[in-house]
């Protein structure tokens, strides 16, 4: 029992490992695209994986949260969303700083131009630290809605995905976009992540062949007949890509040499995704200043950019750990703590 109970968190690291990932290959497209230099083969790929890279993310953080609803609020407020503000404080600034004074970000030009965004960024975040803003949200609303009937409650937030994903509602901001359809994803691996994970673990075969099957057949479907509605199959698309991915990922614990390489990766998701961005936008901006136009040696730059970005986010987070600036990752009170406990 105890080894199984170990497979499925390392499967579960694995994915989020899988889950980053997939968000700078992303990041590094669009920043190439933009400069004219992104390959059409890696930008199909990322499209293809659109329906997964945050619901699998989201999935995932909401099964790991899931103990922490058991708290009283007190401690959950001081412990668990403390932190997710001191973040999002921290790196939307550092983000704002970094886009006045070093580099136009060229996706969003607007950002680090009005001091008034470092307050706006509150309610109306437009930057790619979101993620962190909406995780916030997300752990105190599924914190609030515990009492009630789960299934209904998921049925709610899955039809007002759909709606979202399907632009019925008139939303302008991507971020609050983010948040309607994706909050369905963290419920649902928050109540139920438990037996979704059980059962993934005893079948990755069967899991990871069905999702893709299913997700490959949708992507048929989509392309080959446009009125199918296009909420229903984003929804319906992700979870396949969900399973499809997850069983993966078992599949994948199985192998020391892979299960360590994406193990560390979701294990230290944080470093990458609050510092990538800035990393891939000066990378790319360089390159294209060398290079000029042209996608030929986009088929090199874009993985380049990928594996510098991250391994440049982990060095920045280990020299910091070394440096007495820990507390760019975490508070300095919960870093004295840790110490001590250690």
């Amino acid at each position: 029992m105890e080894r199984q109970q170990k497979t499925r968190i390392e499967w579960l690291d694995i994915a989020k490992g899988m889950s980053i990932i997939l968000v700078v290959i992303y990041h590094t497209l669009l920043y190439h695209d933009f400069h004219a230099i992104a390959p059409d083969l890696y930008t199909r790929f990322s499209a293809v994986m659109t329906p997964i890279r945050m619901p699998l993310f989201f999935t995932v953080s909401g099964f790991l949260a899931a103990s922490a609803m058991r708290a009283p609020w007190g401690d959950f407020l001081r412990r668990k969303i403390w932190l997710l503000v001191y973040l999002f404080a921290i790196w939307s600034t550092a983000r704002w700083l970094f886009f006045r004074y070093v580099q136009t970000n060229v996706l969003v030009p607007t950002e680090g131009s009005d001091p008034y965004q470092l307050i706006q960024m509150w309610w109306a975040p437009n930057t790619g630290i979101w993620f962190i803003w909406a995780l916030a949200i997300f752990m105190v609303a599924t914190k609030a809605l515990q009492a009630t009937p789960h299934a209904l409650t998921i049925a709610a937030a899955a039809i007002v995905s759909i709606l979202t994903f399907g632009d019925r509602l008139p939303i302008d901001l991507f971020t609050h976009r983010n948040v309607l359809q994706y909050f369905v994803f963290f419920l649902f691996g928050c109540w139920y992540g438990k037996s979704v994970v059980n059962g993934i673990t005893e079948r990755p075969v069967l899991t990871a062949l069905g999702g893709f099957l299913i997700f490959a057949a949708l992507y048929v479907l989509r392309w080959r007949l446009q009125a199918v509605d296009k909420g229903s199959w984003a929804l319906v698309s992700s979870i396949a890509g969900l399973a499809w991915l997850c069983g993966t990922a078992v599949l994948m614990s199985r192998w020391q040499a892979v299960r360590s390489a994406f193990a560390y990766f979701g294990r230290n998701t944080l470093p990458v995704y609050v510092t990538h961005v800035m990393i891939v936008s000066l990378l790319v901006a360089t390159i294209a200043a060398l290079i000029g136009t042209g996608t030929t040696l986009g088929y090199l730059t874009a993985p380049v950019v990928v594996t510098v970005a991250i391994g440049l986010s982990l060095a920045i987070r280990a020299v910091a750990d070394r440096t007495g600036a820990g507390w760019l990752y975490s508070p300095p009170a919960r870093r004295q703590r840790q110490v001590v406990a250690a």
